[in-house]
Order: structure tokens, then C-alpha cells, then sequence
């Protein structure tokens, strides 16, 4: 009895290490953000040239995104004056987290639509769309499609 209980004390000690760093990755995850998504906005769009966007309404979030404002706790987008630029910009308050992927399925379906518009033809606008930068952190989804996009997430994870 000995013999298998020293066999198996490694064993045991390897599993409450594993539960461990099991655990502290999940309290890492997915935390909610108690910031207010004026906050937000304001601190990425700080590091943003947005002279080829303006912030929309929510009509425009709903063109296109089909996703409705009202569902979610806020949204702040900055879309592009011209139909010749890719540059834009989307930052969503969940309600509550579980609303994260019908967001993302709805900003990789923009994603795409972009793609073809611009594949072709749109050289550089292509490549600031190949190169974006689509973060989820807890309840707030960033959107950025940039040449500062990388500015941008840095802002956006030091305001949460």
C-alpha cells in the first residue's frame, strides 16, 4: 500500500496544480467592465486619425451590422464618409456576454462584405481590412479597421 500511495503523490500534486492555474485562468477571462463606454470611445478614438470616418447613429450600426443599438448597453461607430474608404471604427457595451457572438458573427459578416467591395480594385483599403483588429474583453467588443488599429486595441484594453 505504500509503494502505490508514493505513486501516486505526484499524480495528485500534478491535478491540484492543473485545478489551480484552471482556475486563475478563468477569473483572467472574461471580466466585466464597470467603464462607460463614452470613456471608452473616447480614449481610443484619441489615437485615431478619424479625418475619414464621422460618428454614426444607430440607423448605420444597423445597416450594417443588422444588429440593433437598443439591444445592447452602448455603441459608439465611426463609419466612413466615403464608400471608397474601409476605415471604421466599433465599440460595443454587452448587456451581457452572451450577446458577444451574435455581434461577432455580425462584424465577420461586414468583414466580408468589405473584402469583395474593395478585392480588386481597393488595394490598400484591402489590406487595412485583411489587418484589423476584432477584440472581445468581457462585456465590451472592439471593431477597428486602421492603420493605428494595434493604437487603438492598446487604448481600448488599458480604458477597461
Amino acid at each position: 500500500m505504500n509503494k502505490i500511495a508514493s505513486f501516486l503523490m505526484p499524480i495528485r500534486i500534478a491535478m491540484v496544480a492543473v485545478l489551480l492555474v484552471f482556475m486563475i485562468y478563468l477569473q483572467m477571462g472574461a471580466k466585466e467592465s464597470d467603464a462607460a463606454i463614452g470613456d471608452v470611445a473616447g480614449a481610443v478614438v484619441n489615437t485615431l486619425d478619424t479625418s475619414t470616418m464621422e460618428e454614426s447613429a444607430n440607423r448605420k450600426f444597423k445597416k450594417f451590422y443588422g444588429l440593433n443599438a437598443g439591444d445592447y448597453e452602448g455603441v459608439v461607430l465611426y463609419a466612413p464618409i466615403s464608400n471608397m474608404d474601409a476605415e471604421e471604427l466599433l465599440i460595443v457595451k454587452l448587456k451581457n456576454s452572451s450577446q458577444a457572438e451574435t455581434v461577432r458573427a455580425a462584424i465577420e459578416k461586414r468583414l466580408e462584405t468589405q473584402k469583395s467591395s474593395f478585392e480588386g480594385y481597393g488595394i490598400e483599403q484591402y489590406d487595412l481590412l485583411e489587418n484589423h483588429i476584432l477584440d472581445i474583453r468581457g462585456n465590451y467588443i472592439l471593431y477597428v479597421v486602421h492603420s493605428d488599429a494595434n493604437k487603438a486595441l492598446q487604448a481600448f484594453r488599458d480604458s477597461l
